[in-house]
């Protein structure tokens, strides 16, 4: 290449070197000056935060100056001499021990109670089924059963007399002895004959009736327990002096009665019919009927009834 031509070259590129020189002086200068500014204003920031603490401060003259909150001490010696007990160790084995019983005795399927784990003795009319679901104990385990409560239960059944209950908790089986209700007396009405219980209430017959049982004729069911529905209960008075006369009078039964002149039954072996009326009296009214005996039989008195509901006996 000729001289004159590579001088001009150099020529040319010496001015566009001068000119980036330039311009990377200018960016430098430009960067530096927008550094300090920042670090100007973060100073300026910082000046303001201060005065702000100031101003605050003076607000709080009582307040006491901390240099910081001093976090809670805690003394692990007591831990550590814990942690290397044997008691504290045997303890939380104990603990982790009664747990693991707690729950297999919790959720273990085998200590639930089923109608296969309960068994019913003394039955005669009655269902075991029916005395199952009154005793609401399906599903239940079998170390929260009341005994007690179970039993009583079951006696709200009206043909359930006695109910003990016997629980053996770790076979998980229940045994249960029922005593049936036996009727003491048969109460004959319009709506059919019944049971009667000890304590007066009436029941429909469930199996074989009992030979030999007292009968009291009462169609309307006037001997009905007052306040009671009508033939639901005998009153349990009327009861216990027709017991007490059958007693005492063997033969006597049936007796009848109404509302009018209560008990009532022809004597044994005579033409004659007594009015017994009501009440526990049995022995002054043995002895008045007694009395009303010899009468007729001597012929002091005539009559076809004797009354003895009052303190003396009528005769007419």
């Amino acid at each position: 290449m000729p001289k004159g031509s590579m001088a001009n070259a150099a020529k040319s590129r010496q001015p566009n070197t001068q000119q980036r020189d330039t311009t990377r002086r200018a960016a430098s200068l430009h960067a530096s000056q927008r550094e300090a500014a920042r670090s100007r204003m973060a100073q300026r920031r910082r000046q303001q935060l201060k005065q702000r603490m100031r101003t605050f401060e003076s607000l709080l003259p009582g307040l006491p100056e901390t240099g910081g909150v001093a976090l809670p001490r805690w003394e692990l010696t007591p831990l550590k001499r814990l942690a290397g007990s044997r008691l504290f160790w045997a303890l939380l084995v104990v603990i982790a021990m009664a747990g693991g019983l707690t729950a297999w005795f919790a959720l273990d399927e085998r200590w639930y109670i089923y109608r296969e784990d309960v068994h019913f003795n003394g039955l005669n009319y009655l269902e075991a089924e029916e005395l199952w679901q009154l005793s609401a104990i399906n599903g239940w385990q079998v170390f929260w059963i009341d005994a007690d409560e179970v039993g009583r239960r079951l006696r709200q059944n009206p043909y359930v007399a006695e109910a003990r209950v016997h629980i053996a908790p770790l076979a998980a089986t229940i045994t249960i002895d029922i005593t049936e209700v036996r009727p003491v007396a048969l109460w004959v009405t319009d709506a059919g004959t019944l049971w009667l219980r000890e304590d007066g209430l009436a029941l429909s017959p469930r199996g074989a009736t009992p030979p030999g049982l007292l009968q009291i004729l009462d169609g309307p069911a006037d001997a009905t327990l007052p306040g009671a529905p009508r033939g639901s209960a005998i009153d349990p008075a009327i009861l216990r002096s027709a017991q007490a006369l059958a007693n005492r009078l063997p033969g006597v039964s049936p007796l009848r009665y109404n509302a009018l002149v209560g008990l009532n039954f022809r004597l044994p072996n005579s033409p004659y019919w007594v009015y017994w009326g009501e009440g526990d009296e049995v022995e002054s009214k043995l002895e008045n009927l007694a009395a009303a005996e010899l009468l007729l039989a001597s012929g002091r008195a005539k009559g076809s009834v004797i009354d003895l509901r009052f303190e003396r006996p009528y005769i007419k």
